[in-house]
């Protein structure tokens, strides 16, 4: 009979350590959770720029084929053909650049 009460205290210790377990396994999951949350977040900060400089990018194409038409209507001089030029390679550079960014945060996405 001596053994009655150990006996139940080493079993109500097992059931607490097997609830402890337990509360372990669950904050080590809220933990990789919030992990992902805080990757999420990082993605969504650097998508937020690119929309940035995308929105840019738009504004500047429609400013060059408003040059290209007013071409169409007047005598156009070899510096101004020069300036859109140069206008276009640094918008075919600005998205170049920008979707080599995206590729590269797509491919951290997939992994």
């Amino acid at each position: 009979m001596a053994d009655e009460p150990e006996d139940s205290v080493l079993t109500f210790l097992r059931r607490l350590e097997d609830k402890f377990d337990h509360l372990n396994d669950e904050v080590a999951t809220h933990t990789r959770m919030l992990d992902l949350l805080q990757q999420d977040t990082t993605l969504i900060r650097v998508l937020s720029g690119h929309t940035r400089t995308l929105d840019i990018l738009l504004q500047d194409t429609r400013m060059v084929r408003g040059a290209v038409n007013d071409m169409a209507k007047e005598t156009v001089t070899a510096g101004e053909v020069e300036a859109i030029h140069h206008d276009l390679n640094r918008l075919q550079q600005q998205v170049s650049e920008l979707t080599a960014r995206l590729e590269i945060v797509e491919g951290r996405d997939r992994h």
